[in-house]
């Protein structure tokens, strides 16, 4: 069973981390994340049956997956007093997902490639907007640290 389940930078989840239980019901307005959350749960299980590049695919692509509000939310936007707004952003964006079941833990971090090419010359190439897996970990144990990472 999975006892904690989290995703990051997912459509409109910023940043989610959920205890999971035998049973769990998800509630909310319209609009909140419902159907986000249960998206990134699929595309996690996805990611287990080795179909995580082709379910991205059917989502519009990686691009289409990331969280578009701002890198940083303000305390206004928080406490609701300001509009959460997306932004340029500065950094690179990573798509993260995770789980920590009974026995072992597993994360993911998805990312754009690097581009490709040298000396300012950029070649195209087919494979320029598919996800690249940037960081995989397995472990034992609650948390993801070297001493229990298994790979």
């Amino acid at each position: 069973m999975i006892n904690t389940f989290a995703v990051s930078n997912y459509r409109s989840l910023k940043n989610v981390v959920s205890p999971l239980s035998g049973l769990n019901v998800v509630t909310g307005p319209n609009g909140c994340g419902k159907s986000n959350l249960y998206k990134s749960l699929r595309l996690l299980a996805e990611t287990a049956k080795g179909n995580l590049i082709s379910s991205i695919a059917q989502e519009g692509g990686l691009d289409y997956t990331f969280w578009a509000g701002p890198e940083k939310l303000t305390k206004t936007m928080k406490d609701g007093s300001a509009p959460v707004e997306g932004a340029a952003k500065k950094n690179n964006t990573r798509l993260r997902m995770g789980f920590v079941g009974e026995d072992f833990g597993y994360a993911i971090s998805l990312g754009m490639p690097a581009p490709q090419g040298f000396a300012g010359y950029q070649e195209p190439s087919m494979f320029q907007f598919d996800p690249e897996i940037k960081r995989e970990c397995i472990w034992a144990g609650d948390v993801c640290r070297p001493a229990p990472a298994v790979v």
